[in-house]
């Protein structure tokens, strides 16, 4: 139903006006009346008005002027314009303020339903439009989020990201200034609240989505000065990247907030201080730590904050880990845990926490995460109900080393069928193909010869590994070219193919056309299959 605004001196004319036609029908609703022009624009600043009825010649405040101030307010507001005076003045006046319609008294009923038809018509169009629009913008946006989150993680996880596509994906997700600046990490989740009435039925559990709705609404305050990203395997949790200054006032808005809005309580952690790409990691995982220390806390929740500036586990290490891991071989895992575990108990308890935190995110990597997806077993977590009992290195080898073996037995080729690994490859490959993704890389993650697995995948999927990442990409490339009018350099860098040369000539050789020949063609038949009557 469309809003309208009737604006003549004579009452009687108003009155006609709303008996010549069945409005509602017509799909109009008459919202407003005015005897002139003054009160006109009071009720168009007042409310929405899709149309404007108005007569030229009236008291106060005559057509013309109403016009050129209703387009000031409302320059999407279609006008019928209806006067007694067939002056070039009053035509030229509608004209400039581009009425849909120029009507003279009296107003026939056909000439007044023609009129409006026409204007439905238009409106309806305006709308579809409008509304085509906004569901662009929402697909692109949680496209566009979803990027964003996959790209955060995989510089806080550590994963190694070919330094040629950093510095396109940094100004792609506007993290231009962030990478020079100060930033701190922020880990939040729900606990068990204290408020009897509420305790009853609600669990966190049962309060992820409204807790990541009112996580991704207070960070959208922040303009500039929050970033907010999810790891989907831990629903429960939400990480947030600050401007430094701002991370405690952050802290205690969130908290008031979650208490207000779900009567749940929220534990939270953050991290240190850091500066630097190299260093999100560092930052990142002292805010779980923090986070799991606050949940070890008794009585009123409180936001801890970890004052250690150790430095984590070397790199190299964490390679040789991960690569033991692949690999099965348990013993010289144990036999490096067990080293660093010791050498962190020296130093402190909170340091063996830590310890234990990074070696367990190595069970976080995507190809272990599959494997087990595969086998419908859920990802580790070190929640802060695990490291209550972790006092000495022997009881947290033994948790790392339980975790290692039940990984090593269901990634085992024995356990694990050809099948189930192409569909573990193939679930990888569709969720990260906006990476550098190599067969090499890809066959060294689910620990096989990359020849072996080129032939299993080829033989599994019916086509080969190549050709798999290719089709992946080119599915999304082509669905951003239809529904989005983002550049063809910005569909590259999404859809994570090498150039925007490779990827015209790929998409040339698929569809037989260039990708802006395609976006002509597909605006082509959407204007088809909409013509205007």
């Amino acid at each position: 139903m469309y809003n309208v605004l009737i604006a003549d001196d004579e009452i009687e004319v108003r009155e006609g006006l709303k008996l010549k036609v069945d409005w509602d029908g017509m799909g109009f609703a008459i919202s407003g009346e005015a005897a002139n022009g003054v009160e006109a624009v009071e009720l168009l600043k007042q409310g929405p008005f899709d149309l404007l009825v108005t007569d030229m010649n009236m008291p106060v405040m005559d057509g013309v002027q109403l016009l050129d101030i209703c387009r000031i307010h409302n320059p999407s507001i279609e006008i019928i314009i209806i006067t007694g005076y067939e002056d070039f003045q009053y035509a030229r006046a509608g004209v400039r303020s581009h009425a849909m319609d120029y009507l003279l008294k009296p107003v026939t009923r056909e000439e007044l339903r023609t009129a409006l038809a026409k204007i439905k018509e238009e409106l309806d169009n305006k709308r579809k439009t409008r509304d085509d629009s906004e569901k662009m913008q929402w697909r692109l946006s949680q496209y566009y989020q979803q990027m964003k989150t996959h790209f955060l993680l995989d510089l806080v996880k550590g994963s190694k990201l070919p330094p040629s596509a950093l510095p396109e994906r940094i100004r792609l997700f506007h993290l231009d200034e962030w990478q020079y600046s100060q930033v701190c990490f922020l880990t939040a989740g729900l606990r068990e609240t204290s408020h009897p009435s509420a305790s009853e039925t609600r669990v966190p559990e049962d309060m992820h989505l409204p807790f990541q709705m009112v996580c991704r609404e207070i960070a959208q305050s922040y303009t500039g000065s929050a970033h907010v990203f999810q790891d989907t395997a831990h629903p429960g949790i939400m990480h947030f990247m600050l401007l430094d200054g701002v991370q405690h006032e952050f802290a205690e808005r969130l908290s008031a907030q979650i208490n207000s809005y779900l009567t749940m309580e929220v534990q939270m952690g953050i991290g240190l201080t850091v500066t630097g790409l190299d260093r999100w990691k560092e930052g990142y995982v002292h805010s779980l730590l923090a986070w799991n220390l606050a949940g070890r806390k008794t009585g009123q929740v409180q936001t801890t904050q970890v004052m250690d500036h150790s430095p984590l586990l070397p790199e190299e290490t964490s390679r040789a880990l991960h690569r033991c891991l692949i690999r099965g071989e348990l013993d010289s895992f144990r036999s490096m845990i067990r080293k660093e575990l010791d050498e962190a108990f020296q130093r402190s308890s909170s340091r063996l926490v830590r310890c234990l935190l990074q070696i367990s995110l190595l069970m976080e990597s995507p190809a272990m995460d599959y494997v087990r997806h595969a086998h419908s077993k859920q990802s580790r977590w070190l929640s802060p109900e695990w490291v209550l009992w972790l006092e000495t290195p022997v009881q947290a080898e033994r948790l790392l080393m339980q975790w290692a073996q039940d990984f090593v037995d269901l990634q085992h080729p024995s356990e694990m069928t050809e099948a189930s690994l192409i569909e573990s490859a193939k679930r990888y490959i569709d969720e990260n193909y906006m990476q550098e993704i190599t067969l090499t890389s890809l066959a060294e993650q689910f620990n096989y010869h990359p020849s072996y697995f080129s032939e299993i995948f080829k033989a599994g999927a019916g086509i080969s590994f190549i050709q798999y990442v290719t089709e992946t990409r080119m599915k999304h490339a082509t669905r951003l070219l239809k529904e989005t009018q983002l550049s063809v350099w910005d569909i590259t860098e999404l859809t994570g193919f090498s150039s925007p040369s490779y990827f015209s000539a790929r998409f040339k050789k698929m569809h037989n056309m260039s990708p802006s020949e395609y976006r002509v063609l597909q605006s082509e038949k959407i204007a088809n299959e909409n013509p205007k009557k």
